[in-house]
């Protein structure tokens, strides 16, 4: 009898787990369709991606900007929304996730309140990015109560009032905050001390803590010059006489003050920019460039020299056409790859077109772009540092014993990631995106050996009728070209030379025989002649068992790189005939991207 009791408590018990899962799940679903629901989203990445007729468990894992505790399950605990050109008010819906960690809407165009409950919406976010807005009001004290805040970057909005004391006392785990760019006013506390007045810059009016002492008779903010003063006064004064002449109530006047008081605060930190901008006399896309910054953060030039210890040999990661790659390492130990532009005129166009670039697109398999500086003669861009370095430096380590050897199953999910790049950027971006300089070498590899497509400084950025961006230094206005030419000679490329990538894996060399005419012929000689095959094929893939997978990926190779490029195939059929030999091991296809309409 006993026995039989504790068999059904622990039936009860596991169903009671199950249901719960199930209805943890459910909230998080519920979650995403309020989040999308309460957001405008014009440039459709949320319409493209975030669809819930799929009933299948951790479909939602696939969306853009979720990340989940496992792939497999629907169990929210980050959200990357950054970039995306987001209109509304901050989501109220993220309350729905309820294991949410990280929480980023930055670069977009949401406006009004932060919730004054925000604690209750997200309890258990460690890191919290709100910049680069058009958020007003106050910074609500609840969020002193997100007690698990290691990150919180409130600059560049509309914020105004006091910095809550309370924020550095209770948020011990907080290790960086920013409330820069801004119209905040009054003493900082003392408890802010631990961060640096970078972190308050351009503000209304601020002192104390990291700012140094208020001096209350004084006027705190930094003296301005003749030109600003009398521009400033003379807006304000002219305003206010006029609508006394008027006889409104003393409301209205207060009202309109205060819109004027903002008016000219916000035109003086626009001039600011500007005057900041006028340093480079060579760069041709200064608006573009000032649009950018509501998109990607502009990183401090000292900082930065300070992370790659001034940009010592010690810490190159490696050098390319435009410039050399440095590890960077930030005080909170976190890496960072910063990639320092050669000063010449081809490489500002670069320069440009890889931020242009790069800003406006966010994937799994492109190479994350944190940030750009700009000071003087200095360019700069700013990743995500990938552990594993290039997949060329990877395949052909130059120092003896150095070499590492690539097993077969890790370079099928490299093949994989590069082809889901591509597909992505030619089908499913919503720009129609031409990367032209697919190689080995712009392949990174994280610690994961995820490949990340990098350099993307010769990229065409397309609408669907014609192009709307051509690297800056063949043209400033963009160039209208018809779907053929397009298709054939720009599309086809990145297809051809994805092939030729694809065959590197494979040979670990790339090389053909210049005793055929193209390298299609080659690959089909070799994929025939099983000597020969041996012969062309990396050493360490030889008597491994993959024989058949090598021919397999072969043949897609060879169709990549056909002469006539109408007859290559296109990277939404590459990644799928890879994924058929990637799912052999366990490797996870993006059937979203495969399902989708695909787009002409």
């Amino acid at each position: 009898m006993s026995r039989k009791l504790t068999l059904i408590i622990v039936l009860v018990l596991l169903l009671n787990s199950f249901i719960g899962s199930t209805h943890a799940f459910a909230s998080d679903i519920n979650c995403l369709k309020e989040i999308k629901a309460s957001l405008e989203d014009p440039f459709g990445y949320l319409n493209s991606s975030w669809n819930f007729d799929n009933n299948t468990e951790g479909f939602i894992c696939k969306f853009i900007g979720v990340g989940c505790w496992h792939a497999d399950q629907s169990k929210v605990i980050n959200l990357q929304l950054s970039d995306m050109g987001l209109k509304g008010t901050f989501p109220r819906g993220v309350t729905n996730c309820t294991s949410l960690t990280g929480l980023d809407l930055s670069n977009n165009n949401l406006s009004g309140n932060i919730p004054y409950n925000i604690s209750r919406l997200i309890p258990f976010v460690t890191s919290l990015n709100l910049s680069s807005n058009n958020f007003s009001g106050e910074i609500p004290i609840s969020l002193a109560n997100c007690t698990y805040l290691n990150v919180l970057k409130l600059d560049h909005n509309r914020l105004t009032g006091n910095i809550p004391r309370e924020l550095p006392m209770s948020l011990a785990r907080l290790k960086e905050f920013s409330v820069a760019n801004n119209i905040l006013s009054g003493e900082v506390s003392d408890s802010y001390s631990r961060f640096t007045a970078i972190s308050f810059a351009n503000n209304l009016d601020l002192c104390g803590g990291p700012l140094g002492p208020c001096h209350f008779h004084k006027h705190h903010m930094k003296p301005l010059d003749p030109f600003k003063i009398g521009f400033g006064t003379g807006y304000f004064v002219s305003a206010t006489v006029v609508f006394f002449t008027l006889s409104v109530s003393w409301f209205q006047v207060k009202m309109i003050m205060k819109s004027v008081i903002f008016s000219v605060v916000e035109n003086l930190q626009k001039r600011k920019q500007n005057e900041q901008l006028h340093h480079f006399p060579t760069l041709k896309h200064q608006k573009e460039i000032s649009q950018l910054e509501k998109m990607v953060n502009r990183m401090s030039f000292p900082e930065l020299c300070k992370a790659t210890d001034n940009f010592s040999i010690f810490n190159v990661i490696g050098r390319g056409n435009t410039g050399t790659m440095y590890k960077a390492t930030l005080s909170n130990g976190w890496f960072l790859a910063v990639k320092k532009i050669d000063d010449t005129p081809n490489n500002e166009a670069q320069f440009v077109s890889e931020l242009l670039a790069l800003a406006r697109m966010r994937h799994d398999n492109l190479i994350p772009l944190l940030g750009f500086c700009m000071v003087e003669n200095e360019r700069l861009l700013v990743y995500k540092h990938m552990t594993n370095g290039n997949l060329h430096d990877y395949l052909h380590r130059v120092e003896e014993g150095d070499a590492k050897i690539l097993q077969w199953p890790l370079r099928i999910k490299i093949g994989m990631g590069i082809a889901r790049g591509l597909a992505w950027l030619h089908h499913k971006c919503v720009f129609r995106v031409v990367h032209r300089r697919i190689s080995s070498r712009s392949v990174l590899l994280d610690g994961y050996f995820e490949a990340k497509i990098s350099n993307f400084g010769k990229a065409i950025i397309s609408n669907y009728g014609g192009v709307m961006f051509v690297y800056p230094n063949e043209s400033d206005s963009g160039l209208f070209v018809n779907s053929g030419v397009w298709e054939s000679d720009f599309v086809k490329k990145d297809v051809y030379d994805c092939g030729t990538v694809l065959l590197e894996l494979i040979t670990g060399s790339g090389s053909g025989s210049n005793l055929h005419s193209t390298l299609a012929e080659w690959i089909s000689h070799v994929s025939t002649s099983p000597g020969i095959l041996n012969d062309a094929i990396d050493k360490a893939l030889i008597g491994q068992g993959f024989d058949d997978e090598i021919l397999d990926m072969l043949r897609i190779t060879r169709d990549c790189v056909h002469p006539m490029p109408y007859e290559r195939p296109t990277m939404l059929q590459v990644y799928e005939r890879i994924s058929n030999i990637g799912l052999r091991y366990g490797i996870p296809c993006d059937f979203g991207l495969l399902m989708q309409p695909k787009r002409r």
